[in-house]
C-alpha cells in the first residue's frame, strides 16, 4: 500500500472531500453580484452578454477539460480549477469596465469545466478504490448539502458585508478561494495517477477519447437519460435569472414600506432569502440517497422533474405561487444531482471518466442556451412569471414525448425462474 493511502484512511479521505464541498463553493456574492456590476456602470444587457459568454466557454470547454482531468489526473485538474477561480476573483474586485468583468466571469467558468467532470470522477474512483461505489449517492449528496448549508450561512454574511463596502464580499470571496486550494492539495491522487511523474499507463490519447465519448452518449442506457437530464436542466437553470425580480417585486408589494421602515437593505433581505433557498437544497441534496432507497432511480427522474415543472407553470395563474415554485426548484435541483451521477458513473469506465461526465456537462449547456435565449424574450414580451411557466410547459411536453418514447431509466427485467435456480 502507497504511503499515499497510508496517509489518507477511508473515512478521512470522505471527510476531507466534505470539507472541499463545505468551502469550495462560497455564496458571498450570489444575492449581490447583479447590484455589483450594476453600481460598476454595466448594463442588463452588458450583464447578459457576460452570461452568454459564460455559457459559450461551458460549451466548448468542457470536453476538452475534461479530457485533461483525464490526461494529468483528477485532483491536479480540480487545482487548476482553484487557480482560474482565484485569479476569477481577484478580477472580480480589481475589474471595472465590461471587458475586465468579462474576463474574470469568464475565467470563473472555464474554472467550473475543470470542476464538472473530474470532482465526480475523482469521487467514484475514490469510493470504488476504498469503500463501495454504491455509496456515492449518499456520499454526493452529504456532500452536497454540507456545501449548501455553508453557501447558505455566507449569502446571509456577503450581503451584509455589501451593505458596509460592495468590495468586501469578494474580498471574502478571494480568501476562500485560497483556501480551498489547500484543502484540495491534501486529497489524494486517484490510483491510477498516484505514482508522481507518472501518467496513467491507461490514459485515453485524443483520438481514443472521440469515439469512447460518443459511443457513450449516443447509445444506451445513456442516450436517451443524458437528454432527458438535459432538457431538464436546460428548463431549470434558466429560472435562476428570474429569482431576483420576481422577488423583488413581491417584497414590494408585499412587506415593502415595511423593510424600509425598520431600514433593512434591499441586499440584506435577498441574502436572507437566497439563503433560505440554499438551505432547502442542503436538505434535498442530504436526502437523495433515501428518495433513490426508496423510489429508486427510474422514478426519481420521472416523478421529481414533473412535480417541479408543474409548479413552475402555476405562478402564471396564482403568483402567490411563486415562493413555493423557487424552493421547490432549488430542492429538486440538489436531489437530483446525486442520483443522476450515480447513474452516470455506473455506466462509465474509470477510464476517460471525467471525459465523458464533462462532455454530459456539454450537453446540458447546449440545451440551455436556447432555452435562455428564448426565455429572456418571453419575458420582455410578457412577464418574468409567464417565462417561467413556458419553461415548465416546454418540458412538460419534451420531457413526457421522451419518456414515452425512449424512457431515460428502462425497467430492469426481472430474472426467470431458471435464472434464480442457476444463480443460487
Amino acid at each position: 500500500m502507497s504511503n499515499d493511502t497510508n496517509a489518507n484512511s477511508s473515512p478521512s479521505v470522505v471527510l476531507k472531500y466534505y470539507l472541499y464541498k463545505a468551502i469550495g463553493n462560497p455564496g458571498f456574492v450570489y444575492p449581490i453580484y447583479v447590484l455589483y456590476l450594476l453600481s460598476n456602470g454595466l448594463s442588463y444587457a452588458e450583464i447578459g452578454a457576460i452570461g452568454a459568454v459564460q455559457s459559450t466557454l461551458v460549451v466548448v470547454g468542457e470536453m476538452p477539460t475534461g479530457y485533461v482531468g483525464d490526461r494529468i489526473g483528477r485532483r491536479n485538474s480540480l487545482l487548476v480549477a482553484q487557480v482560474l477561480y482565484t485569479v476569477s476573483a481577484l478580477g472580480m474586485i480589481l475589474g471595472e469596465s465590461f471587458p475586465a468583468f468579462v474576463v474574470a466571469f469568464g475565467l470563473l467558468s472555464v474554472g467550473m469545466t475543470f470542476v464538472s467532470g473530474s470532482a465526480d470522477a475523482w469521487l467514484y474512483d475514490i469510493l470504488v478504490e476504498r469503500l463501495d461505489e454504491e455509496r456515492y449517492t449518499h456520499v454526493r449528496g452529504r456532500g452536497g448539502a454540507v456545501g449548501q448549508w455553508v453557501m447558505a450561512a455566507t449569502m446571509i454574511v456577503g450581503s451584509l458585508l455589501y451593505v458596509v463596502d460592495p468590495l468586501y464580499p469578494f474580498v471574502a470571496l478571494l480568501g476562500t478561494r485560497l483556501l480551498t486550494f489547500v484543502v484540495v492539495l491534501s486529497l489524494p491522487k486517484n490510483a491510477q495517477y498516484a505514482d508522481e511523474g507518472e501518467t496513467d499507463d491507461n490514459s485515453l490519447t485524443v483520438l481514443e477519447a472521440v469515439p469512447i465519448v460518443r459511443e457513450k452518449l449516443a447509445t444506451r442506457p445513456l442516450r436517451s437519460f443524458v437528454a432527458y437530464m438535459a432538457l431538464f436542466v436546460g428548463v431549470t437553470m434558466p429560472v435562476a435569472a428570474y429569482i431576483q425580480p420576481i422577488t423583488v417585486d413581491a417584497l414590494e408589494s408585499n412587506v415593502g414600506s415595511m423593510l424600509s421602515s425598520v431600514g433593512v437593505p434591499e441586499a440584506a433581505s435577498l441574502g436572507v432569502l437566497y439563503a433560505a433557498f440554499t438551505a432547502v437544497s442542503a436538505v434535498a441534496s442530504d436526502r437523495a440517497s433515501d428518495l433513490e432507497a426508496a423510489f429508486g432511480i427510474r422514478k426519481a427522474v420521472l416523478v421529481v422533474p414533473m412535480v417541479t415543472c408543474v409548479l413552475l407553470v402555476l405562478p402564471a395563474f396564482a403568483p402567490v405561487l411563486a415562493f413555493p415554485m423557487f424552493f421547490a426548484l432549488k430542492g429538486s435541483q440538489s436531489i437530483l444531482r446525486p442520483i443522476a451521477g450515480q447513474y452516470l458513473n455506473d455506466h462509465v469506465e474509470s477510464v476517460g471518466r471525467a471525459t465523458v461526465l464533462s462532455s454530459v456537462s456539454m450537453v446540458y449547456a447546449v440545451f440551455r442556451i436556447p432555452l435562455t435565449l428564448g426565455s429572456g424574450i418571453v419575458a420582455d414580451a410578457f412577464s418574468p412569471l409567464v417565462a417561467v411557466a413556458a419553461l415548465g410547459g416546454v418540458f412538460l411536453v419534451g420531457g413526457s414525448a421522451l419518456y414515452l418514447w425512449r424512457p431515460p431509466v428502462r425497467r430492469k427485467p426481472e430474472a426467470s425462474p431458471a435464472e434464480t435456480v442457476a444463480s443460487d
